[in-house]
């Protein structure tokens, strides 16, 4: 008989646990999962618990009780006073301090039991905290009867109850702020999302608008530019020009008047005072003559036309170096190259320009210009032994010499650059099928 009470009493309290793990475990919210296991707990007869019973959760500071759950049959009084019990007050404060299961048998007789309510009728306490790791999160507490015969295995099941109601809580806890978290996450990623989409719209407007402007003052860079090389191409036609009317009306003119200079002179043969006169007006004639071979070949070298770039630029170096002193060097070839008027009147007057700044700025005593074809470019290099280039200068956009040498090999696609090696070295490279960008329009 014996044997098969104490068998009861065991399956009773495994009963008991079980029922508490699954209300602990069901869904919903953590007060009505705390609930539904106080209403599984006072079904364990044994240890004569009442139909009521409440949690309390320990605040963060841990110095306060707060009631959250209850059951059973409670007064507006009790549950007014009770909202809030600090640590060390009345049983439940005295179990929150000490961390320990306590136990009551009567209300009235029990000193520890301070606190007491409008028509209180007399009960006992299980006082047991609910504890995670060491760390209280709260308290339950359950009434008995006066005078219960204490199960003597009831406060094992009740810690551990305890232990598995504080998990619970702190899941639920950990889980609803997790679930917070994620949520401000959420906003916040949805703020951001919004932010950066008007952001991101903003932008792409702010793109848009200046593509289109850059494309505009491109468009207008390229017609400028365009416009600059047909002015150009109208100059050098106009040189051309000048330099055939220069060389044939006032060589004509001037070869005409050294023969009447020649046939003066035969008349004038026993007049000394006239001789001398007509040998001065022949000095002067021939002096006007250079002049006027000099005039036309600087507006166009009369060698560029007849006899192409190689020559052109051989004559020249020939003439700088008899006027400077320098000594020139023409090195390289260009054979293979097709007649290019456009494409040699391009390099030649960047050759001049280039020969024009050595002069003035290198403090040099040699020059040296080298041709090649490669890649299907003609390359131009000249170079000089002086003191080197100012590299800052040659990106200055006030340095007309420069800008233009590079509009100019612009109008062919080509490029300019500008390096110091023993020297300065300026690069000219020209795609050889390319053709000039004029709006003839």
């Amino acid at each position: 008989m014996e044997t098969e009470k104490k068998d009861h009493l065991i399956n009773h309290e495994y009963q008991t646990l079980h029922e508490v793990v699954k209300a602990l475990n069901q869904p919903g919210d953590i007060k009505s999962i705390l609930e539904s296991a106080l209403r599984a707990i006072t079904q364990f007869e044994e240890i004569k618990v009442q139909r009521k019973a409440g949690i309390f959760l320990a605040d963060e500071a841990g110095k306060v009780l707060n009631l959250f759950a209850v059951i059973g049959d409670l007064s507006e009084e009790f549950m007014e006073k009770e909202k809030v019990v600090p640590y060390g007050s009345c049983l439940c404060g005295r179990a929150a301090e000490s961390g320990e299961l306590l136990m009551s048998e009567s209300c009235f007789t029990d000193p520890r039991h301070e606190r007491t309510f409008t028509d209180m009728t007399a009960h006992g306490h299980y006082i047991v905290p609910m504890k995670l790791h060491d760390r209280l999160v709260g308290i339950m507490f359950l009434y008995t009867n006066t005078e219960p015969s204490w199960y003597k295995h009831s406060q094992e099941v009740l810690l551990s109850i305890g232990g598995l109601m504080a998990h619970a809580v702190q899941s639920r806890q950990e889980s609803r702020e997790l679930e917070d978290y994620k949520n401000r996450l959420v906003e916040m990623v949805h703020a951001q999302t919004k932010s950066l989409v008007t952001a991101n719209r903003d932008l792409e407007q702010k793109i848009e608008e200046k593509t289109r402007l850059s494309q505009r003052l491109e468009a207008s860079a390229r017609k400028l530019r365009d416009l600059g090389n047909h002015i150009q191409s109208i100059r050098e036609e106009e040189k051309t020009r000048i330099a055939r009317e220069v060389h044939d009306e006032l060589g004509q003119a001037l070869t005409g008047l050294k023969m009447d200079l020649a046939f003066l002179e035969s008349d004038c043969a026993k007049d000394a005072e006239a001789l001398k006169k007509i040998a001065q007006m022949k000095q002067a004639t021939d002096a006007t003559m250079r002049s006027v071979q000099r005039i036309s070949a600087e507006l166009r070298p009369v060698m560029l036309d007849t006899f192409g770039l190689w020559e052109a630029v051989s004559s020249q170096l020939e003439e700088f170096q008899k006027r400077s002193g320098l000594k020139t060097e023409l090195k390289g070839s260009l054979d293979g190259m097709e007649s290019d008027p456009e494409l040699e009147t391009i390099l030649f007057r960047i050759f001049q320009e280039t020969l024009t700044n050595v002069l003035r700025h290198a403090d040099a005593s040699r020059v040296s210009v080298c041709f090649s074809l490669e890649n299907e470019s003609v390359i131009m290099k000249v170079s000089d032994n002086g003191k080197g280039l100012d590299l800052k200068k040659t990106e200055d956009a006030q340095s007309l010499g420069i800008l233009g040498m590079r509009e100019r090999a612009l109008m062919r696609n080509g490029s300019v650059e500008f390096e110091n090696e023993r020297g300065a070295l300026v690069t000219v490279r020209i795609p050889l099928n390319a053709r000039r960008r004029v709006d003839e329009s």
